[in-house]
């Protein structure tokens, strides 16, 4: 990520003034092995997909997922709303309402400290432990916010226990790395450029510690990359369906891919996959 193509991603945001000035510490190693030219997108054979057979609540709607010990948490954008399925193959899901957040949602992760939330506003929120009798408490953290303007972000826990949040900014067609500092705030870190069309609608995840980079899109294909490698991206899942909107994925156990779908655009579905083969 160099300074230009770091500043033209963040300029004309109030937020982003200070993050400019620290811009020259934040160029690592890492910054020098994602600022490169985009590959062609790798084509292993992919792993089958599979709907989960879920029973869901009525009038429920979700558009993202998380996925922590073989569960699987699924959210509304507005009003908190969630469901959460305690494992792949069981029926039934649990409804619960996200207690605490302000604003909508536009991602959310979970690992084993809790659930973590961002905002349309850019505010991080985290949610310890798990859902229990229908509520999941949460709390505001005390984090920079993101910049606004963005059109899609997810953020996650490094091994360090920081964290790291991956941005695509209204206009841009790079995913702009962020990581946090010791005192809360950000610094751009790098940048990857997208491997799909900026007409395409798209959600962010991460996965493995922050480590992994998870796209999927509204024509139902799932990409993943390593952030730290100079592999191509790979389609890790790909899936068609007559009247499905393709809505966010997440990474699971064994290098499976969770991938929330929904049927003319109402009815909930859930599908998973075992591991692409190289």
């Amino acid at each position: 990520c160099h300074a230009g193509g770091c500043d033209r991603r963040l300029a004309g945001q109030n937020e982003v003034t200070s993050l400019a000035q620290r811009l020259a510490a934040a160029l690592a190693p890492l910054a020098d092995a994602l600022d490169m030219p985009s590959k062609k997108v790798a084509a292993p054979m992919l792993a089958e997909m599979q709907q989960a057979g879920v029973q869901w609540p009525d009038d429920f709607h979700p558009a993202l997922l998380a996925s922590h010990d073989g569960m699987v948490a699924t959210f509304e954008r507005k009003g908190g709303r969630g469901a959460l399925i305690q494992s792949i193959g069981e029926k039934d899901s649990a409804l619960f309402q996200l207690e605490g957040i302000d604003g909508e949602i536009h991602s959310a992760t979970w690992d084993g400290s809790g659930l973590l939330v961002v905002t349309s506003s850019g505010t991080l929120a985290e949610c310890a432990g798990v859902a229990a009798g229908g509520k999941w408490a949460c709390r505001q953290m005390s984090v920079e916010r993101l910049p606004a303007g963005f059109k899609a972000v997810a953020v996650a826990r490094q091994s360090t226990n920081l964290l790291r949040a991956v941005v695509v900014f209204e206009g841009e067609d790079t995913v702009v790395l962020m990581d946090q500092t010791q005192d809360g705030t950000w610094v751009p870190a790098g940048e990857v450029r997208m491997p799909v069309a900026d007409s395409v609608s798209f959600y962010l995840s991460l996965a493995n510690q922050a480590q992994d980079l998870i796209i999927s899109s509204a024509d139902g294909a799932v990409i993943k990359r390593t952030i730290s490698d100079r592999s191509a991206h790979k389609i890790v899942a790909s899936a068609r369906g007559t009247n499905v909107a393709w809505h966010g994925a997440c990474g699971m156990a064994g290098d499976r891919v969770a991938h929330l779908a929904s049927e003319n655009g109402v009815v909930p579905m859930l599908f998973v996959t075992g591991a692409a083969r190289s």
